[in-house]
């Protein structure tokens, strides 16, 4: 049904009123077919009072959550033992010596790493060694020779006549940490880098040298070592 007025009406000076009459809608001095209505439209509740609309519950987006990742504090440790690193290197480690060195990083400003080297004690040039090393404000993958390995060769700085294989990437575990990931290992597999940067300018390296060690392994610890400065 549609009610129709038999004359104009203006609706100058007057309040615009709604109201519901023999399956119509009057807005004011407009009709609306209740039809064309939406069906969820409520006007006044059962009491006459206005319906409350209901408040959506909040849930964390995706940029929420990396934002939080983004946002989370990393510090540089004090010690290996603090950071766990005999317990995270674990069985990769070729012997039980480890050489510790904490530090600031010469030629950067501001710039500190500790290192903590695994190892068979001889101290021998080219000797298998697993090293993680922690670095602030400096990223090693652009400086490598920023990281001292002990007993590592000068080769270790990366020279052009070295041949290597390099690869960014991400992974979830490093996104959840907000972290970028950096492959970096001599064609013959004699030496291999995995860097983990996070926020706060810290990275974290691992290097396997002398000892053929799978890039998952060493993205593994990484992994694990940021998850213990986190924590």
């Amino acid at each position: 049904m549609r009610l129709i007025p038999s004359s104009p009406l203006s609706c100058l000076g007057t309040a615009a009123v709604a109201v519901v009459v023999g399956g119509a809608v009057l807005v004011g001095c407009g009709v609306v077919d209740i039809d064309e209505f939406d069906p969820d439209f409520d006007l006044f509740s059962s009491d006459g009072a206005e319906s409350p609309q209901e408040e959506p519950s909040p849930s964390p987006s995706a940029a929420e959550e990396d934002e939080e990742a983004a946002s989370a504090q990393y510090a540089l440790p004090e010690s290996c033992a603090e950071a766990g690193a005999a317990e995270v290197v674990g069985d990769l480690a070729p012997g039980t010596a480890l050489s510790e060195e904490r530090g600031e990083v010469e030629g950067f400003d501001e710039a500190e790493q500790l290192v903590c080297s695994f190892g068979d004690g001889s101290g021998t040039a080219g000797s298998a060694t697993f090293t993680l090393v922690f670095t602030v404000n400096v990223d090693p993958s652009l400086s490598p020779d920023v990281v001292q390995v002990p007993g590592a060769e000068e080769e270790m700085a990366w020279e052009v006549d070295i041949d290597v294989d390099v690869d960014t990437y991400h992974t979830d575990e490093a996104d959840s940490l907000g972290g970028d990931l950096e492959y970096v290992g001599t064609v013959d597999g004699s030496t291999r880098h995995l860097y983990l940067a996070l926020p706060g300018e810290l990275y974290v390296t691992a290097i396997a040298q002398g000892e053929e060690v799978a890039r998952e392994d060493l993205e593994r610890v990484v992994l694990l070592a940021a998850e213990n400065l986190r924590g």
